[in-house]
């Protein structure tokens, strides 16, 4: 299929007409569907398929959305299990205080980052508590198929065996932000950033530095990705080659479908470090390229997304891909996956959930609304070159938190969801059709949402 695609040059708006993946052709919404009830902020935290196509959803909701979900209990962090297609709501229980992550091993049973209730294993259909860890605060949780848990408390990773025995922990940067398990290799990784200082050639400034990390289950530290010295000396000097002062920042990371390690980072800037192999500052690597919402040229400080591909086993850098809006002017806009989420199917499609400014090249767009920007899901085909879909559910709102995707009966579905609804979202075969908050003003509390995409 032939379309028109809008595409930039520095200072120069240009209109072309190119061959690029229909995405309406290849996916439609099985679902899409509001979570939350007046006066709370309800929102999705995390999201995940069980081996039989059931949908997990782990979030905070408020004690009027429990009610219309028959949800049990006190607190406001609550399991909710839906149909394959999300369009039927199977049960739904109140599990702690708060969850803030949620992950699923190979059996299906259920993992809670719960944070002063701790890490929290659950069984498959949330109803039976099996074990629970107190490290602490816990804010993020991942788990192997082999039943390996790792959680972040304080920023430190926590690593536990399939009976919640301690087993190590890895101390993360200044800030630790996701972790993920590989049950393959027996790889515990981390990803964060630092703040620091460097000589950029004229003076010294404050600059971001992003890590990844890889452990084993005891904690040993295997490998490290980035983490740049500033040492002026070092072979490892973060500006040795050239500027690259843009910040960085490890947002989110995952162990694909496919067994591979899948990093979302942020960057303030074209002159960043990803343009370097993670291990050699000196050493150039090959971006998958595209279009100009996939370079970062014509750009400032805004902050963009860079996402790629990993061996888990050993760190070794595989696949690299920019992410970014644009406006009319041809200047690049924000994305940022901050509180967003990244995984890979099977075969190797690439899944960000993320938040944009403006200008992000929406092509399965239900809402018919003009601004381009909001709450979004980026699909990309194996290789990171082409952009396969680039969809959301508001003109303008909700910020997706968490994204799973599995084959399910022959048909590749992915499930994306989150928080920060009030009104207009894309709705169909909706288990809550309409948003519980029906104003407009930003102080009003905003609805979760979820939304089911499938492959034709």
């Amino acid at each position: 299929m032939i379309v028109m695609q809008r595409t930039f040059l520095p200072g120069l708006l240009l209109a072309f007409t190119t061959a690029i993946p229909a995405a309406t052709a290849e996916f439609d919404f099985a679902a899409s569907s509001f979570l939350g009830e007046a006066g709370f902020d309800d929102s999705v935290a995390g999201a995940c398929f069980q081996a039989d196509g059931t949908i997990v959803l782990a979030g905070n909701f408020g004690s009027a959305a429990q009610k219309t979900f028959g949800a049990s209990g006190t607190g406001q962090g609550c399991v909710v299990r839906l149909s394959p297609d999300g369009d039927k709501l199977l049960s739904a229980a109140s599990v702690a205080a708060q969850v803030y992550d949620l992950a699923i091993d190979g059996d299906g049973n259920l993992y809670l980052a719960a944070g002063s209730d701790g890490l929290i294993k659950l069984s498959s259909d949330g109803t039976k508590t099996l074990w629970t860890a107190t490290p602490g605060n816990v804010t993020r949780v991942d788990v192997g198929r082999d039943g390996h848990a790792a959680s972040i408390a304080e920023q430190t990773v926590h690593i536990f065996d399939a009976a919640g025995k301690p087993l190590g922990t890895a101390r993360g940067g200044q800030f630790t932000c996701d972790v993920c398990v590989d049950s393959n290799s027996k790889t515990v990784v981390q990803t964060g950033f630092r703040n620091a200082h460097a000589f950029d050639g004229k003076k010294t400034y404050p600059v971001q530095i992003c890590y990844v990390r890889g452990h084993a289950y005891d904690g040993t530290l295997k490998w490290t990705n980035y983490d740049w010295s500033t040492d002026r000396e070092s072979d490892r000097f973060l500006n040795k080659p050239t500027n690259n002062m843009a910040d960085s920042r490890g947002d989110r990371c995952a162990i694909g479908r496919d067994g591979r390690l899948y990093v979302t980072f942020q960057v303030a800037g074209g002159n960043h470090a990803f343009r370097y192999h993670p291990r050699d500052i000196m050493r150039k690597v090959e971006l998958a390229g595209g279009d100009h919402y996939h370079q970062f040229h014509n750009s400032r400080a805004e902050h963009k997304c860079f996402f790629a591909r990993f061996d888990a086993a050993t760190g070794d850098f595989l696949a690299g891909q920019q992410f970014c809006g644009r406006l009319s002017s041809g200047r690049a806009n924000y994305v940022a996956t901050k509180y967003g989420d990244i995984t890979a199917d099977a075969e190797g499609r690439v899944y960000v959930v993320g938040r944009s400014a403006a200008g992000i090249p929406v092509d399965l767009n239900p809402t018919g609304g003009e601004y381009m920007g909001g709450g979004f899901l980026l699909v990309m085909s194996p290789d990171l070159k082409q952009r396969l879909l680039c969809t959301r559910t508001c003109d303008g709102r909700g910020d997706p938190h968490a994204v799973d995707v599995r084959t399910i009966t022959g048909r590749t579905r992915a499930v994306f969801a989150g928080g920060g609804m009030i009104d207009g979202m894309f709705v169909t075969n909706a288990i809550q059709p309409k948003s519980g908050d029906t104003g407009s003003k930003k102080e009003e509390p905003k609805d979760g949402f979820f939304a089911v995409i499938k492959k034709k």
